[in-house]
């Protein structure tokens, strides 16, 4: 029976081949442009040698394949090809299925040919952008991160009328690269589908396993090893930040929270303004906002009423250089109160800041969810890399901490980055950490005056809390 099972495997892997979800969600997406930002032995190789076969074989369950088809597997070197995507590749194709093998170096396959005439070509980034040039093909599978000149190489080689899918499966050891910036901001991309998983996903990775896989590793490289996430230095301010946790498309705004507004001002530097919901379980959900500089009063009024749809708002904050802001928005109608920089927790003011972002970005162990929730929609077009992205997620990913000398010249204490060193600003991010400190005291404060004075003392002075 173990030998006819092993028959029937041989004759048909696909048929016997098992999948953990993120897989199955993959292989259902219909997008034409696939990626995999996956940790180690998550399963994105085995994903990919799957799914090129699939389509070599005419058996895509999503896909309209017309055979025969040319396919490119790519990946750093022939020897990592040698170890890895053509073992894999090896494991799903039916045994008997191909007729001719030309072979690169010893072992080490150049071009595989499929009896109804498909064929697989093997590439190295080794080679050069000028290898990658030539006749159309219908399905690219890049197996770790290519040069980005590849990349686009690569984007020309479809044929007229003939549909061309570009897999990409890779774990981002090497940082926030090209592919970072052009691919994992590009969140507005239609044709782009990116998914994140890691050990966690793989139901066949046991805990031993991965504890002797995270020994030895260092917080930043555990990040990128078991969760597949982006690390560009050590020290990120919002280490906890995942998009899959934290990111949610809000169509229609619940009129039962309670609603803030909260602005970082400034001109030369942007205003950045946030409109945040509070719900019935006390988390925050940021749902809109704005991040533009050199606005007056009238023009952030403006934005601002454009975004609140009609919502009652219970209270709002304003932390700015420029007093006259708070006193021209307020002859406008929109009254802020100004953020109180007087912190009993904490080291510092930056550090209360980025404690109480963790405080409702990490995982709660009781309900197993965080308590800060990000909308899909803060998007604006970055002329620099040419496209929309969501810049308050961008600025949550590229915040990290300096190491500054005090004044005393010998301890060294954690400092916010300097944006303009790397070209971004970080004003929607510090106004929430403004919101999420200022809404803590304001609860904090209500609840102990609501042992002193009558409720709606309370209420007219520092509005209705959220109870």
């Amino acid at each position: 029976m173990l030998e006819e099972k092993q028959r029937r495997v041989r004759q048909d892997p696909l048929k016997y081949a098992e999948q953990h979800d993120k897989q199955k969600e993959v292989s259902l997406a219909l997008q034409p442009v696939r990626i995999l930002f996956w940790g180690n032995r998550v399963g994105k190789t085995e994903w990919g040698a799957q799914e090129v076969v699939k389509y070599a074989l005419g058996k895509h369950p999503t896909r309209k394949v017309v055979l025969p088809i040319e396919i490119w597997c790519a990946c750093p070197s022939y020897d990592q090809q040698k170890e890895t995507t053509q073992k894999k590749l090896e494991q799903y194709i039916p045994e008997g299925e191909l007729v001719d093998i030309t072979y690169i170096k010893k072992n080490t396959w150049g071009e595989i040919v499929f009896k109804n005439g498909s064929r697989i070509n093997f590439k190295s980034y080794e080679q050069g952008r000028e290898k990658f040039q030539g006749v159309g093909k219908r399905v690219i599978w890049f197996d770790e991160e290519p040069p980005q000149d590849i990349w686009e190489e690569c984007f020309v080689r479809q044929e007229a009328g003939v549909p061309l899918d570009t897999l990409l499966t890779m774990t981002p050891i090497k940082g926030m690269t090209w592919v970072y910036d052009k691919i994992y901001l590009d969140t507005g991309n239609k044709d782009v589908f990116v998914s994140s998983a890691g050990w966690d996903d793989n139901p066949w990775l046991t805990e031993d396993q991965k504890a002797q896989m995270a020994r030895g590793l260092s917080p930043e490289a555990i990040k990128v090893r078991r969760s597949g996430l982006f690390v560009k230095r050590a020290g990120l301010v919002c280490a906890w930040w995942s998009r899959e946790t934290h990111v949610r498309h809000y169509d229609v705004l619940d009129k039962s929270w309670t609603w803030y507004e909260v602005l970082d001002g400034g001109y030369s530097d942007p205003a950045g303004w946030l409109l945040v919901g509070i719900d019935n379980d006390n988390s925050i959900h940021v749902v809109n906002g704005f991040r533009e500089p050199q606005l007056t009063a009238q023009q952030i009024k403006e934005r601002r009423d454009s975004k609140i749809g009609g919502l009652m708002i219970t209270s709002g904050w304003i932390d700015c250089d420029d007093p006259r802001l708070q006193n021209d928005l307020a002859a406008l109608g929109m009254y802020l109160n100004p953020v109180e920089k007087l912190p009993k927790e904490g080291a510092s003011w930056d550090e209360t800041l980025a404690e109480r972002l963790a405080e409702y970005g990490q995982i709660e162990k009781g309900t197993g969810k965080p308590r800060l929730y990000i909308s899909d929609n803060l998007v604006r077009f970055d002329l620099q890399k040419g496209m929309e992205i969501n810049w308050f997620i961008q600025e949550i990913e590229n915040l990290v901490w300096l190491e500054k000398q005090s004044t005393g010249g010998s301890e060294i204490r954690p400092q916010w980055d300097d944006h303009r060193r790397f070209g971004h600003h970080f004003d929607g991010l510090r106004a929430l950490a403004y919101f999420a400190v200022s809404y803590q005291k304001n609860k904090n404060r209500m609840e102990e005056l609501s042992k002193q004075l009558p409720q709606q003392e309370i209420f007219d002075k520092y509005g209705v809390p959220n109870v």
